[in-house]
C-alpha cells in the first residue's frame, strides 16, 4: 500500500506506524526554512562528514510492526552505508543518533505516535519543533518504548541538541 501511495502522491510523506499508513502533504516554506536553519547549525558544529551525517527524510525501519517505517524531517546518523539498509530504502534504527520533526498546522503523529515508535526503536534523542504550541520538545533516554527525559523550551530560551555542540534560539526556530 505504501508503494502505491508513493506513486500516487509524489512528494508526499508516506509512513507506516503501528500498521497504519499515514500520508502527509508537502510541507510549507517555513518548514523548509526551519530545517535549513538546523542543518546549518549542525554543519557549523562539524556534524557532517567523518562518523556522522545530517540528512533529511532518511527512512528509519521501526519495530512497531512488520512493515513500519517513518521518514523523519531530519536525522543525525552514523555514516550511512548500504549494508545498514533493512528494506525499501529504510535504514536500521541503530544508526540514528537523533531525529527531528517540524510540525505542520496539524500535529499529525509527531507528538502523539512517533515518540513511542522512535523510543522503541532505541533512537537516543527525538526533537519536535512544535509550531502549533510554539515550543521545542526534546525527548531523551528511551526505555521500553518511552522517553524518560522530557525538556520543553519556549521562545526566549535556547535549545541544545543532546550529544552535539548545537544550540539554537527557540524564537528563531518557531518564528
Amino acid at each position: 500500500m505504501a508503494e502505491v501511495l508513493f506513486d500516487r502522491f509524489p512528494g508526499h510523506r508516506v509512513e507506516v506506524l503501528g500498521g497504519e499508513v499515514a500520508v502527509e502533504p508537502l510541507p510549507d516554506g517555513r518548514h523548509g526554512e526551519i530545517l535549513s536553519d538546523v542543518m546549518k547549525a549542525c554543519f557549523e558544529a562539524g556534524l557532517e562528514g567523518g562518523d556522522t551525517e545530517v540528512l533529511q527524510r532518511l527512512a528509519i525501519w521501526l519495530p512497531t510492526g512488520p512493515d513500519d517505517f517513518a521518514m523523519p524531517d531530519l536525522s543525525i546518523v552514523e555514516a550511512v552505508s548500504d549494508d545498514r539498509m533493512v528494506t525499501y530504502n529504510c535504514y536500521d534504527p541503530k544508526i540514528f543518533r537523533l531525529v527531528l520533526e517540524v510540525t505542520s498546522a496539524a500535529l499529525c503523529s509527531d507528538v502523539t505516535r512517533k515518540p513511542a515508535a522512535y523510543a522503541l526503536a532505541g533512537v537516543p534523542t527525538y526533537v519536535v519543533v512544535d509550531r502549533v504550541e510554539q515550543q521545542v520538545l526534546v525527548l531523551t533516554d528511551p526505555v521500553r518504548g518511552e522517553y524518560r527525559e522530557r525538556v520543553v523550551r519556549r521562545p526566549g530560551q535556547v535549545v541544545g541538541l543532546p550529544g552535539t555542540a548545537v544550540t539554537l534560539p527557540v524564537s528563531e526556530l518557531i518564528a
